[in-house]
């Protein structure tokens, strides 16, 4: 008779955990829902709102001709959300991709296109990085800030293109600066974190 409730005992008691986990976790789904239920309306919004394409093209006083085109990228956006007063307010913003090419003495030296995984290969924006890394989360969640040629007169026999990536909705920002000459181009790496600047090169590369 002992040994059987003991049994009973072992067996109610592990019922009762059971039962205890499962409302625990059927608490908590309720709370979720219930959460849910508060939030009325949602609302979307892209930035840019449409398809957007620009082209320039530069003659530069050292010979080189450059020409870049950014368009956004429909098919690519990073998702920021945030609920005020009941409504799910969701800001989408769109990638860029962007086209760099360039000539001297009308002959073609450098032509690269560049999309979000192009970026993040050539940039080091990796998944690989732990939190806290200077470039964590670059690779999903930093977009496109702004590309230009750097019209520094001091470099005379090559051509300078900074391109910058931001994450939205803070202050982290990575630049990085493309050196092309006719012989080889190079990616001069500056990240500026919370006023914290850090500076190397991040590739080298031969041009056929």
């Amino acid at each position: 008779m002992k040994h059987l409730l003991t049994f009973l005992i072992i067996t109610i008691i592990g019922f009762t955990s059971c039962e205890g986990r499962k409302t625990q976790s059927q608490a908590l789904s309720e709370s979720i829902a219930e959460f849910k239920k508060t939030v009325s309306f949602e609302t979307n919004v892209y930035i840019p709102e449409t398809y957007l394409e620009q082209e320039i093209d530069t003659l530069m006083s050292n010979g080189f001709r450059v020409k870049i085109k950014t368009y956004s990228d429909m098919s690519n956006a990073v998702r920021f959300s945030k609920i005020k007063d009941t409504i799910n307010y969701q800001t989408h913003y769109r990638n860029f991709k962007f086209d760099v090419s360039v000539t001297k003495d009308n002959k073609l030296i450098y032509n690269e296109s560049f999309d979000k995984k192009k970026v993040n290969k050539d940039f080091n924006y990796n998944a690989n990085l732990v939190a806290g890394s200077d470039l964590y989360n670059f690779d999903t969640l930093a977009v496109l800030k702004s590309i230009q040629v750097n019209d520094d007169p001091t470099y005379i026999n090559m051509v300078l293109i900074d391109i910058m990536h931001a994450i939205p909705e803070s202050d982290k920002y990575a630049l990085h600066t493309l050196f092309i000459n006719k012989t080889e181009n190079r990616i001069l790496f500056k990240l500026k974190l919370n006023n914290y600047v850090r500076t190397k090169i991040t590739n080298r590369s031969k041009m056929g």
